[in-house]
């Protein structure tokens, strides 16, 4: 289980960042902060605008974060014949704990914080929360399979 969850995680950073530096788009800060040199009269600029965390130097889309979750999420899923995880994840720096009893419940977090923290727009974070769902489904049917048929 723990190699096929890796392993699927691993197929979804590759594939998050392959689409990073193919498509090139722009993060919240930049779009907010120069929204007067996007060829659309209907925005303005607010060079000021800050996001909640730190934007990370690297594209937008795909969000790297939703689509490994979604990865993992599906992949373990996968294994084990229900999308229920049961899954408590603690925070160091808040200290609380977060419980998601099914996959669908953590993949809408993961979306909706990297949106709140205004370090993703949510196309990127929903295109790679899907992303993930799909590389996870493929990992389950094509990893780890018998190489002959038994006998």
């Amino acid at each position: 289980m723990f190699a096929a969850v890796n392993t699927a995680a691993a197929d979804a950073v590759i594939t998050a960042w392959d689409a990073k530096l193919r498509y090139g788009r722009w993060r919240p800060i930049t779009a907010v902060q120069l929204a007067d040199t996007d060829g659309n009269p209907g925005t303005q600029a607010d060079p000021q605008w800050q996001p909640l965390l730190v934007t990370p130097p690297h594209p937008d889309y795909l969000s790297g974060h939703t689509t490994v979750t979604g990865a993992v999420t599906q992949t373990l899923s996968g294994i084990l014949g229900t999308t229920r995880l049961d899954l408590n994840i603690p925070s160091e720096i808040t200290g609380t704990t977060r419980h998601y009893a099914y996959a669908d419940q953590l993949n809408q977090d993961m979306i909706d914080a990297r949106v709140w923290a205004g370090i993703h727009f949510r196309s990127a974070d929903v295109a790679g929360a899907q992303t993930g769902k799909r590389i996870g489904g493929w990992a389950v049917t094509h990893y780890f399979r018998p190489l002959r048929p038994h006998r």
